[in-house]
């Protein structure tokens, strides 16, 4: 009787083993005789609806032109870097907009009515093809559906989308220029430019707040689950942790040295000249690594040797770009793309908002500009901007109006790029407000003096509807723009949005 390692895929929607279920299920195979050294002949498909379970044989002609579509996509990928990669960035910056004039870094359409009626990327496709690449076109078979799609676009919001995905593409390349060092670099060499920690050992003594310096610490959400503690391995020449660019907050990658890669991604939470202190995603137990990497003759059982890298997070910016191109669609939102794009001007109700005067005590130590800038917001049918210098009380003036906004019965969505920004208006409210504020996002990022408004802190729920009453409850929920999409957003869908941008409000994270 032979055992095999294999793939397992569970879909939940569509009980047919559709091509793409078989080709996704094939590259799993791929991927994991890659990771773990170990021969992967097949991998599973287990349909939940018909409580079905497919065995997708590895085969080799499916898997040649499955990696010959790949390689074809990623040439596509890669274009658009390399036509940066000789350029400035001041001059790229000045030729954003002209990008997409020197090579297409897109794939040309099928142009099949059927296919493309059905594809689950038919808005975006059109989009691009209509703002990016500029297409004329009325006679080929998808013509209906592209002016369909795209005929209530004006030339000048074509313009500004092309524009903003440019500038959103030079952001990109900036924040992954340093992600391929992972695959390409040595722990040694990566550390001596100062984005990695080589030769690091797992601290098995180590045992979370233990130190009183570590006593808040504490595993919470899907990153971080579980913490741990890494030190030089005694073998090498010890050198201070500090000397590099890696600080206590900074994205990282746990691999397992030589060949393990990635296997668990966080953040370091504690940082000090011998060891480092991450919270993780994944366990990180030395018996199963060993298991694991047992296909592999350089990893030998009486050490695991770890390399912790310094990550380059840009995830969000799919985000950024599907945001910005909701705005867009056919049947997307008119509204904002009226005011963001063709600079409409916001409506303002021409009566005051009155507030009883038990509920006045938020204005009582404002001054006549401040009072003024709280009852113009309050006026507000679109939006609101409200500028100043440094010093001149706009945190002040928001904490103000958050809580006028909820003495009158609306929920409000606190919003700003970083989490300092959010919690630096939470800490204005903390010890005046006499409402729930529900803040999300990652524990390790949040001020320490608001962690009592995150889930973390609270009692955890044990059914369906006690969850449900600590999101929706709090008439306040902050958050970070790359956290717009949470579940707890959706749920506030009628929340009056209140975004903080120190020292200006750049276009950066377009918020849905």
């Amino acid at each position: 009787m032979q055992s095999w390692t294999m793939p397992l895929e569970i879909k939940t929607g569509r009980a047919v083993a559709g091509m793409e279920h078989r080709a996704q299920t094939m590259l799993y195979t791929l991927l994991m005789a890659e990771r773990y050294g170990t021969e992967v002949p097949s991998g599973l498909l287990y349909y939940t609806r018909n409580d079905e379970v497919v065995r997708v044989p590895a085969v080799r002609n499916e898997l040649r032109a499955l990696l010959v579509a790949r390689n074809e996509m990623a040439g596509y990928m890669m274009r658009r870097m390399r036509q940066q990669s000789g350029a400035g960035k001041l001059e790229a910056k000045h030729e954003a907009e002209d990008m997409s004039e020197v090579e297409s870094f897109l794939p040309p359409t099928i142009d099949d009515t059927w296919q493309c009626g059905k594809c689950y990327a038919l808005n975006t496709c059109m989009l691009y093809r209509k703002a990016v690449e500029n297409v004329v076109d009325t006679v080929s078979p998808i013509a209906d559906i592209y002016a369909l799609k795209t005929s209530h676009l004006t030339n000048a919001q074509s313009e500004f989308f092309k524009k903003w995905e440019a500038l959103i593409a030079l952001e990109e390349q900036d924040l992954v220029r340093f992600k391929k060092e992972l695959w390409t670099m040595g722990a040694q060499e990566r550390e001596k430019r100062g984005r990695c920690f080589s030769d690091m050992v797992l601290d098995v003594s180590y045992r979370p707040g233990s130190d009183a310096s570590q006593s808040t610490l504490k595993a919470d959400g899907k990153i971080h689950r579980f913490t741990y503690r890494f030190v030089k391995n005694m073998h090498t020449t010890a050198a201070s942790l500090l000397n590099g660019h890696m600080s206590c907050g900074d994205a990282i990658t746990v691999s397992v040295e030589p060949n393990l890669l990635a296997m668990a991604r966080g953040f370091i939470v504690d940082l000090t000249p011998e060891g480092v202190v991450v919270g993780v995603d994944h366990e990180v137990n030395l018996d199963a690594i060993r298991v694991l990497t047992s296909g592999r003759r350089a990893i030998h059982d009486h050490s695991v040797v770890f390399r912790i890298d310094k990550d380059e997070l840009f995830g969000g910016m799919g985000r950024i770009r599907d945001n910005l191109a909701q705005l867009f669609y056919v049947n997307g939102d008119t509204r904002r793309l009226q005011l963001v794009v063709d600079l409409v001007p916001p409506r303002f109700e021409d009566c005051e908002m009155t507030v009883p005067s038990t509920k006045l005590t938020s204005m009582s130590q404002l001054n006549s500009n401040q009072r003024h800038a709280v009852t113009k917001v309050l006026s507000a049918q679109d939006y609101a901007l409200i500028l100043g210098m440094p010093g001149t009380g706009k945190t002040t003036v928001i904490a103000a109006i958050i809580q006028k906004l909820v003495d009158i019965g609306k929920t409000v969505l606190l919003a700003s790029y970083t989490h300092s920004a959010v919690d630096t208006i939470l800490l204005k409210l903390k010890d005046v407000a006499d409402f729930g504020i529900l803040r999300l996002g990652n524990l390790d990022k949040i001020h320490p003096d608001v962690h009592r408004f995150t889930l973390a802190r609270k009692r955890p729920a044990t059914t369906i509807e006690q969850l449900e009453h600590q999101v929706m409850t709090p008439p306040v929920v902050a958050t970070t723009c790359l956290s717009i999409d949470q579940c707890a957003i959706a749920l506030h869908e009628r929340a009056v949005s209140m975004s903080h941008y120190s020292g200006g409000f750049p276009m950066r994270i377009p918020m849905q």
